[in-house]
This record gives C-alpha cells, sequence and structure tokens, in this order.
C-alpha cells in the first residue's frame, strides 16, 4: 500500500519526561504539538509521591500546555508510601495509577523499591480499584550484565507479582528485548510500550571503542540487532498489547557526557511521530500506524479514543539538532539528519 499522506487519530504518548522548572518550559510543547494525553513520569528531583506534589505538577504543566492536552500523572512507589493518601489519590483521579522504578535504576531513582514485598500493600490496592502498574523492568544488580537487567527483573520480580496480584493490570514500559517483548505478548493482564530509538539503535551504537555515544545512552539499554527487529515486528504488527511510549527523556547537555557517568534518556519528542511513521513505512505497515500510535493504548488503559485526527505527509526534512530554551540546550534524537514523514501543519 502506498502513501502520499496519512491521517490517523490523534496519538498519545503513555510514557513520557516533562521535567520540570525551566526544563519544563524547554520540552512541553514538543510532546503537546501532537499528543492529546501523556503519562508523565513523577521521578521529578522531589518525587510525586502525594496528592498535593501531584496536583502542583499538574497545574504547572496545564499553565504551559494549550487546553487540549490532558498530563496523566502516576505516583511514585515508595516502600513507605501514605497508603490512604494514595488511595484517596488513585479515586479523585489525580493518579492514573503507580510507577515502580527499581532503586537507583535510573534517573531519580533513589527512593525506588530496594524489596517488592514491601509494596504489596499498594499493588493490592492497585489491583482492587483496577488501576495501572507501569514498571521500568530492571533488575539492578553488580553481578547482572547491564544487558540482561530486563530479562533478570521480569523472571524475578515482575513474575512474582503477577503470580500474587493475577487480576493487576501492568504496563512493562519501554520493553527493549526480544525476550521481553515475547513475555508481555503471552501474558494476560499486561501490555508494553515501545520507544523510537529501542526501534532504530542497536548496543554498537552507544557503547564505542573507549567511550560512549551520551545522545544514545538510556535505560534500559538499547540492545542487540534481533531485539530490535523483534521489537519491529511487535510494534508493527498491529497487535492490541503494544502501543506508543517514547520515554523521551531530555537533559541539557552538559549532563550527557562520553561515558557511563552519563544522565542516561534520548530526547525524541520533537520527532517522535515522524520516526514511528518512518519505521511502519519501512516495516510496509503504515495501515498499523494509527492502531500502535492512537488505539492500543487507550483500550488497555480504559480511557476513550481521541475523537480528532492529526495527518502526515510523506516529505523528507531535516530535524534541528537542538532545542534551546534561554541558557538550556538539549540534543535532539536524530538532530541534523533527515525523515521521510512529516506532521502536517
Amino acid at each position: 500500500m502506498t502513501f502520499k499522506s496519512l491521517k490517523i487519530t490523534r496519538p498519545d504518548d503513555w510514557h513520557v519526561h516533562l521535567r520540570e522548572g525551566n526544563l519544563l518550559k524547554a520540552v512541553i510543547n514538543h510532546s503537546t504539538r501532537v499528543n492529546q494525553r501523556c503519562i508523565v513520569m513523577p521521578n521529578l528531583n522531589d518525587p510525586i509521591t502525594t496528592t498535593l506534589k501531584g496536583i502542583d505538577y499538574i497545574k504547572k504543566i496545564n499553565l504551559l500546555s494549550n487546553n487540549n492536552f490532558s498530563p496523566l500523572l502516576p505516583c511514585y512507589l515508595t516502600e513507605d508510601l501514605d497508603l490512604i493518601d494514595f488511595s484517596k489519590g488513585l479515586d479523585e483521579n489525580i493518579f492514573i495509577g503507580a510507577k515502580l522504578y527499581p532503586n537507583e535504576a535510573t534517573t531519580n531513582s533513589k527512593y525506588g523499591i530496594s524489596s517488592t514485598e514491601k509494596i504489596y500493600p499498594a499493588l493490592e490496592i492497585l489491583e482492587k480499584k483496577d488501576k495501572i502498574l507501569l514498571i521500568h523492568g530492571e533488575k539492578v544488580d553488580s553481578e547482572i550484565d547491564i544487558f540482561d537487567r530486563e530479562k533478570y527483573y521480569i523472571d524475578q520480580e515482575l513474575s512474582l507479582i503477577r503470580k500474587t496480584f493475577p487480576n493487576l493490570r501492568i504496563v512493562l514500559e519501554h520493553v527493549s528485548s526480544k525476550y521481553g517483548a515475547e513475555y508481555v505478548n503471552y501474558s494476560p493482564n499486561i501490555a508494553g510500550t515501545i520507544t523510537p530509538h529501542h526501534m532504530m539503535l542497536t548496543k554498537k551504537d552507544v557503547f564505542l571503542d573507549k567511550s560512549i555515544n551520551p545522545h544514545h545512552f538510556c535505560m534500559p539499554v538499547v540492545k542487540n540487532e534481533e531485539d530490535l527487529i523483534a521489537l519491529r515486528n511487535f510494534a508493527t504488527s498491529g497487535n492490541k498489547k503494544f502501543f506508543l511510549g517514547t520515554d523521551s527523556a531530555p537533559h541539557p547537555i552538559e549532563f550527557k557526557v562520553p561515558n557511563l557517568k552519563s544522565k542516561p534518556g534520548i530526547f525524541s519528542a520533537p520527532c517522535s511521530i515522524e520516526i514511528y511513521a518512518s519505521i511502519f513505512d519501512e516495516e510496509k505497515s503504515l495501515d498499523n500506524l494509527e492502531k500502535f500510535c492512537s488505539i492500543n493504548g487507550p483500550k488497555f488503559y480504559k480511557l476513550p479514543v481521541n475523537a480528532d485526527q492529526i495527518e502526515l505527509i510523506e516529505e523528507r526534512w531535516t530535524v534541528p539538532e537542538y532545542t534551546i530554551h534561554q541558557e538550556i540546550k538539549i540534543k535532539n534524537f536524530m538532530g541534523g539528519k533527515e525523515l521521510n514523514w512529516k506532521l502536517k501543519a
């Protein structure tokens, strides 16, 4: 099937980092330019662990975004979470669910979970209220290779959570491996988001001879070609288990140093929908783009599908190399490179 232009239902981004302060101001319009809703990550410098923090953060986002944009916020799970306040936040739709960060797995995860059993009371509340558990699925251990963290988390932690709470609905975010994608595909009550960069990069694009490319460094790290191919196949197949989640994660360039002390995160919001369209085009699956971007996510979250549409056109354009706002400078993913699809203004 040949396309010159393509209209799809307006998408949502089910995993994005909008950050805070001036960084929030720098990046907000890139996500709101196309998405009706975004699940905004709660791992701020002072994580969103209470309803009051949640209300305050949503207000800050709404002040900077257009009226048609709806931020959706999960509560940051900690081992000493106020369960009464947490339950209230879910009931009043301040929180769409809860986010599980393993301790020290990624940016601002030092307050995350070291013992999954300690958050069982919170997971019981989520299951009872039919709310979503969003998981950064990596097992952090000095004995575990960085490329195997997802598999170990699935085998040692996620499988136990699912056995203990069989009716809990779970999103394994930024699925990064063939193993993880197959696990999601064959397991009930679980879905997965797939980022553009995990469908475009392998570890050869990150890990160089004696350094790393910091602008391709993320958590979970990109992996092998067989993982990239599997993720492409699942995403572009129309499979209802998988949907759009960019994990667009900006950091100012001074924090993106060429070694493992670099802040993990890839900022793809300036061109994410265009990258997805290009990938689906390459895989000859543009007819499934709408399912992945606009249908599968809201159905899993039991939310209405958006009413309006966006239009993408087949036109070569160059992604700006940087996003700059006042003193903040961020490297854009694919910055300086051409893409074949463009959002029609």
